[in-house]
């Protein structure tokens, strides 16, 4: 709130990337002439079921190593529960605590969610087809094959289909190499000295998935300093504070020059 950073973060892991499309089909007929049967309500039903469904409390080291460091940051009843799940990664009173916040449910749990809604042909016209898109981020370890399996349970309708769109890579973590560790402390202190640098798992996806799936140890980390409320990555709105551009080429230009000069 004062606008002073809490930490940095080195993302050294990532969720997997997978969406699924759910689809209902009717014979449809005229509007005049409803039937129990509709697309549209056996699809929200399904929606209904997908949105009371919380995955298990899943933490990894980097999560754990993540939460402790940020542990020194926080405040009250958040700080317990992150020192907490540090110690202990079951604890489902701190782990429903951190989940109601959306800051800490995607490094906590596997998450499911309805993107996207297309039903219908006619105002007029029963439907004949209705389709959601649920977007999925998968903790590691955890196959995307047994998240579908997972959908199709609680929808519970043999009548809905559930089809993976895209399968991404399912990518393990990366070790924290000191030749990476090193540059960043450098370019960190540029700006912010002795600011806590801790490694983190992304909640969304980046390009690192598919390096780390073939084997090559990747990193991910933003120059950029903003308050999470101010986030809006992938929206209409999306934008980054104006000020920070200038610090972050200054940021880029020393971690570069030291990972190039790095044996």
């Amino acid at each position: 709130s004062d606008g002073k950073p809490l930490a940095f973060k080195l993302q050294a892991a990532e969720k997997t990337y997978a969406s699924f499309e759910l689809r209902a089909h009717n014979p449809g007929g005229h509007s005049s002439r409803p039937q129990p049967d509709n697309a549209i309500y056996q699809l929200a039903h399904a929606l209904v079921r997908l949105q009371q469904h919380e995955f298990p409390l899943q933490l990894n080291e980097v999560t754990r190593a993540y939460l402790g460091g940020l542990a020194s940051q926080a405040q009250g009843a958040q700080r317990a529960a992150m020192e907490q799940l540090a110690k202990d990664p079951h604890d489902a009173q701190a782990g429903a605590l951190l989940s109601a916040d959306p800051e800490y449910v995607g490094i906590l749990r596997t998450t499911c969610v309805a993107t996207m809604l297309n039903a219908g042909h006619a105002e007029n016209a029963l439907p004949q087809r209705a389709v959601a898109t649920v977007n999925c981020r998968i903790l590691p370890g955890t196959p995307i094959d047994s998240v579908r399996d997972t959908l199709v349970q609680l929808i519970a309708d043999p009548a809905i289909e559930v089809e993976l769109l895209d399968r991404y890579p399912e990518a393990p973590a990366s070790p924290l190499r000191d030749e990476v560790t090193t540059a960043l402390r450098k370019a960190v202190d540029i700006r912010y000295p002795g600011l806590q640098i801790l490694p983190s798992m992304a909640a969304g996806a980046s390009d690192s998935m598919y390096f780390r799936a073939a084997g090559i140890d990747s990193y991910c980390v933003t120059s950029l300093f903003m308050h999470p409320e101010d986030d809006y990555a992938h929206g209409l709105n999306e934008r980054v504070p104006a000020d920070a551009i200038a610090p972050s080429l200054a940021f880029w230009n020393v971690l570069l020059r030291e990972l190039a000069a790095s044996p």
